[in-house]
């Protein structure tokens, strides 16, 4: 018997003799409607997780439908579920007959993954997940929440129950009804009861990097162990934890399920992506603190952001003081957060290196936060901002501009690896969110010069497609630029992110992406009037920092200008900002979106064609609304312009600019995937 079994059933034996006590009543779940009919019962089964009883019962459905289309959609409906719950070779001959460029975006993504499940199954724990990254801020709610369970699944069988409930954690922020809510409450909850039979607790080696929510739910399930001398010993615990985890989901079901406590505790229930509600803290003073790993492994990219950060200062002190340099590298989280203290901060700005970000999101900091990173938990504290360059913005961005010039169809080539997936799941939402469609892709090796096999096999679907999307560094977009002219798709328009341009305006490297379109931050793209002068003015003071790290050098001037404006007036959705690296729009969980702006490369120079603006951040950026600016002009054609004359002056409301074409940007490289926000 293996130790995690033994775990197992050592927890059963605990939870029954507590039962037989009086102590908690074990129940499966809450009270549940009998079906009416196959389809319903099917729904209720998958929702709950019990996936071959959905199957089967789908297929009912199917057999008893008299119309096509409802045959139809059940059929998939079983094949889903199949691939959800492992049967692969089920799952492949429901889903084989399905013609997936027939179905709408969501269960287009929803057949997707599927198709991923399908090819997994095989694969040990450790490889699936490696297959099947975490899903994109922008995805589908019925597609997050099933990667969410997948990877819980993959974990458990991993032997690695404190990551399992994380994923189920963050899979309940997606589910957007109560029965599928309680059912995965029942399974965290008895998940945790296996965690605490094994030995690992809230405070347990195994647990230390967990996020609050799931150290909540490990603390509950050790109530739920722990013998009482009597009912009131344990409600009284109870009270304790729920003063230490207030708000928590485990509030909503559980404690009355499973503990018949009665609960005055009020859940309010999160939006998709949304942390809970909650007054955030506001400043007590003007002070802010800037805290960088200014030695050590990022040391270049940080102080490239303090010399943006303080430019911008310099250029707008505001009546406040001069910001507190930190070295985060030298500083543990909880250290960090006792100098802030100490120093009378009002606000904290950074950390940059994710792990570190991630462990401050865990902790209840008395002042407002911005951080240079994102963190994984979806149930942020409020005044936990996330700023950084997210390489899932610019493919949001880049297929939001292409469907506004017209192409709706497209095909994908992005590196292999976890970063490739990230960016082509965000650009699949997004273009799906517009009415676009994906309708090929394929993943090519970013060590290799010679990608023509992935490039082959993607342009199989040249027909159906009306543009290619492209994510890779300069060298490698050069490449694929030039291979694709070879296999006869010169015509083909390519869109690309910030990555492929190095920031160095160099018409001999790359006049091979000629005509190729891409996005990028103001900073880069702008010129005329005070843009041009900031950034002479930039290179005077900082030399190497803001010319060969530009596009940091703008993050950390926009990072001066988010808490110049959370001291003034606060952060708040429906407010976007202009900056340097985009128009900078906060989200409702925190995190700061970039909306960037638009060029093409011609005569090997880029020639900027548009620049983010607030209305476009403010509308959300919606298909419906960029179609009809674009039937009111025809700035935005992916047909690149034949002179520097031709190029369409920006918006008014992004930053400065002229209709010329854009001079010599300064060099930028700022893209190193090892660090950027979102690893």
């Amino acid at each position: 018997m293996t130790l995690f079994k033994a775990g197992l059933r050592a927890t059963a034996i605990v939870a029954a003799a507590l039962a037989m006590a009086g102590c908690a009543s074990q129940m499966a779940g809450g009270p549940s409607s009998k079906p009416s009919n196959p389809a319903d019962a099917a729904a209720q089964a998958a929702e709950t997780s019990h996936y071959k009883t959905a199957v089967r019962e789908y297929m009912r459905a199917a057999s008893q439908a008299s119309q096509p289309a409802a045959q139809r959609r059940y059929r998939l409906e079983a094949g889903l579920a199949a691939a959800q719950g492992g049967d692969a070779q089920t799952a492949q001959q429901l889903l084989g007959g399905i013609d997936p460029s027939q179905l709408d975006p969501t269960n287009q993504a929803r057949y997707n993954l599927a198709q991923r499940e399908i090819s997994i199954a095989g694969m040990s724990p450790d490889q699936a997940l490696t297959h099947l990254p975490k899903p994109a801020r922008n995805t589908a709610p019925a597609v997050a929440q099933r990667v969410w369970e997948k990877r819980a699944d993959l974990h458990f069988a991993n032997d690695e129950p404190v990551q399992g409930i994380e994923a189920l954690v963050q899979r309940d922020v997606w589910l957007m009804n109560d029965r599928a809510m309680r059912a995965n409450d029942n399974r965290i909850y008895d998940k945790s009861l296996d965690a605490i039979g094994l030995g690992i607790g809230p405070n347990s080696r195994a647990a230390k990097d967990a996020g609050k929510t799931t150290r909540g739910w490990l603390a509950l399930a050790q109530i739920g162990q722990q013998p009482f001398a009597d009912r009131t010993a344990r409600d009284k615990a109870i009270a304790q934890w729920q003063k230490q985890y207030p708000g928590h989901p485990a509030n909503r079901t559980i404690l009355a399920d499973r503990f018949h406590y009665k609960n005055a505790t009020q859940v309010t229930r999160q939006k998709p992506g949304q942390m809970l509600n909650g007054q955030a803290p506001q400043p007590t003073s003007d002070q802010v603190a800037l805290a960088l790993p200014l030695t050590g492994q990022f040391q270049n990219a940080a102080q490239a952001i303090r010399d943006g950060f303080m430019f911008a200062y310099q250029n707008n002190p505001a009546g406040m003081p001069q910001p507190l340099i930190y070295d985060s590298n030298t500083m543990s989280p909880q250290a960090l957060l006792s100098r802030a203290e100490s120093d009378n901060v009002g606000i904290l700005v950074g950390p940059l290196d994710k792990s570190k970000v991630q462990a401050m999101s865990d902790l209840s900091l008395p002042m407002p936060e911005i951080a240079l990173n994102t963190s994984s938990d979806a149930d942020q504290r409020p005044g936990f901002y996330q700023f950084g360059l997210a390489p899932e913005d610019e493919a949001a961005s880049a297929a939001a501009h292409a469907v506004q010039a017209g192409y709706t169809h497209a095909l994908a080539l992005v590196p292999s690896g976890d970063w490739g997936d990230r960016v082509l799941d965000a650009f699949r939402s997004a273009l799906a969110a517009r009415g676009g469609q994906l309708v090929g892709y394929q993943t090519y090796d970013e060590s290799s010069h010679d990608h023509s096999q992935a490039i082959q096999q993607v342009l199989a679907n040249q027909n159906n497609a009306d543009f290619i999307f492209v994510a890779a560094q300069p060298l490698q977009a050069r490449l694929i630029r030039s291979q694709l002219k070879y296999y006869h798709a010169a015509d083909l328009p390519m869109v690309t992110t910030s990555h492929a341009f190095s920031g160095t305006v160099n018409p001999g490297e790359d006049i091979d992406l000629d005509d190729v379109h891409f996005v990028d931050m103001p900073w880069l793209l702008g010129h005329g009037g005070t843009i041009t002068r900031l950034r002479s003015e930039a290179a005077d003071a900082y030399g190497d920092e803001a010319k060969s790290y530009a596009r940091l050098f703008a993050m950390g001037m926009d990072a001066w200008l988010l808490a110049h404006k959370l001291d003034q007036s606060g952060l708040s959705t429906g407010q976007p900002i202009e900056g340097m690296s985009g128009v900078l729009s906060i989200q409702p969980d925190g995190y700061i979106k970039r909306y960037l702006g638009w060029a093409v490369f011609h005569n090997g120079r880029p020639q900027t064609l548009s620049m983010p603006s607030i209305s476009q951040a403010k509308s959300g950026d919606s298909y419906a609304q960029q179609q009809q600016k674009n039937n009111a002009g025809n700035g935005n054609s992916l047909s690149a312009p034949r002179s520097g004359n031709n190029a369409v002056a920006p918006t008014a409301a992004g930053p400065s600019t002229s209709s010329q074409s854009t001079p010599a940007a300064p060099s930028s490289s700022g893209n190193d995937a090892s660090w950027s926000s979102g690893d």
